[in-house]
């Protein structure tokens, strides 16, 4: 039965006629597709995308081979071995991460790796605060002292206001984004920072997470061993001509390696903008930005909403879905291996929301809910599947 709708389009009437029946013989179509797959596992038999594409094709069924995935993909049975690991996003695929303020600064923690060379002391064990300006990419960095609890967090993050202060800024700190960790999310951490008037955001799920600081680290591991080679000649060197001093190691080199970088001039994209961290102030900063937007005009246009109306999404508000884990880990079904590549919350979307990528191309992410505890995380379109909201975190025991 078709129906004529009418649109309106700049002052134009348009007039389309729409298929009614379409859903409902979809919905049919699907309907006997699932019963003859839920004999077929009845009966043992397991049938693969292409033998449900040629039982599609032989009786005749008006069903898309991605509407055939996605039952599948919705199946308990399948699953374990449904290839759903998440893949690395495409270059300058991104959404770039948007300041246009002095004072948010992306933090996290770093380690370096054991070294047969020396030991490292149980005080540094810990690792370091590694923190970066988003907009100025001024770079912090921070020995944590023995351990990674809230006490020991608090002081990093004390030494941080104080390196600031050293360094002549005249903003203040007005943000710390930063993983979940157990230490940072504690009540004396929050307590602190609040006292002092710093906005803090936790990551968890999202993709873009703390961009800059994860960068900032393996930036100072690579930096950090031609400091130590250096430093390690210098040391023998000095051993031959009789001379007292030893090799300096990572502990001592962190505040040298902080300064280099923060004269190293800023550039985007391969392009420079004639500004190193420590120029950059509030005086100067609308001419940074100038230079920045020029050498990258994706971070001007990611500044803006885009209408969710003018954009094909894959999946529709109130899809339960389930997000990939970033490697694929080993579950023992009795005596056979399989891998699973999902995590074990379900989520709802409750808003589809585009934004403008590092390429100026349009990105298609969505906010959700855990059903479980109604936390909301944001996921890129490429890092979620639909699934049931009717297993648990075993798979196989119906709530």
């Amino acid at each position: 039965m078709y129906k004529r709708r009418d649109f309106e389009l700049g002052g134009v009437s348009l007039k389309m006629k729409v298929n009614e029946d379409d859903s409902s013989s979809s919905l049919a179509a699907e309907t006997l597709l699932t019963q003859w797959l839920e004999d077929k596992l009845r009966l043992g038999h397991v049938p693969r995308l292409s033998d449900m594409v040629d039982h599609v094709r032989r009786e005749g069924l008006k069903l898309k081979r991605s509407e055939l995935l996605k039952m599948l993909q919705t199946n308990p049975a399948y699953m374990f071995n449904m290839h759903q690991q998440k893949k690395r996003m495409g270059s300058r695929k991104y959404r770039p991460v948007v300041a246009t303020t002095l004072g948010y600064l992306h933090c996290d923690i770093g380690f370096f790796s054991k070294s047969r060379h020396y030991s490292t002391p149980p005080t540094f064990q810990a690792g370091f605060l590694a923190a970066r300006d988003v907009l100025s990419r001024f770079v912090y960095l921070v020995v944590l002292q023995k351990s990674r609890k809230g006490a020991s967090m608090v002081s990093a993050f004390k030494t941080l206001l104080a390196l600031h202060a050293a360094a002549g800024h005249t903003h203040p700190v007005r943000g710390i984004s930063f993983d979940r960790e157990r230490s940072v999310m504690s009540n004396k951490v929050q307590e602190f920072l609040k006292e002092k008037g710093i906005k803090f955001t936790s990551f968890k799920m999202s993709s873009s997470k703390a961009k800059h600081a994860e960068s900032l680290i393996k930036q100072v591991r690579t930096d950090m061993a031609r400091l130590e080679r250096y430093n390690q000649l210098e040391a023998y060197r000095l051993r031959k001509t009789k001379n007292t001093g030893g090799a300096r190691r990572w502990w001592n080199l962190l505040g040298e390696l902080a300064n280099e970088l923060n004269n190293k001039e800023v550039v985007i994209g391969g392009k420079r903008t004639g500004f190193k961290p420590k120029e950059i102030n509030e005086e100067n900063l609308p001419e940074f930005l100038t230079r920045l937007y020029k050498a990258a005009p994706a971070y001007y246009a990611a500044q803006f909403e885009v209408d969710p109306r003018f954009v094909n999404f894959r999946y529709s508000v109130g899809t339960h879905v389930r997000a990939k884990l970033i490697y694929t880990s080993s579950s023992v079904i009795g005596n056979k291996h399989s891998e699973t590549s999902l995590e074990d919350p379900v989520y709802k979307i409750v808003a589809a929301v585009p934004y403008v990528t590092r390429k100026l191309t349009l990105g298609k992410s969505y906010k959700c809910v855990k059903l479980a505890s109604g936390e909301q995380e944001i996921f890129d379109e490429n890092d979620i599947v639909p699934s049931s909201e009717l297993y648990t975190v075993d798979r196989h025991r119906a709530l």
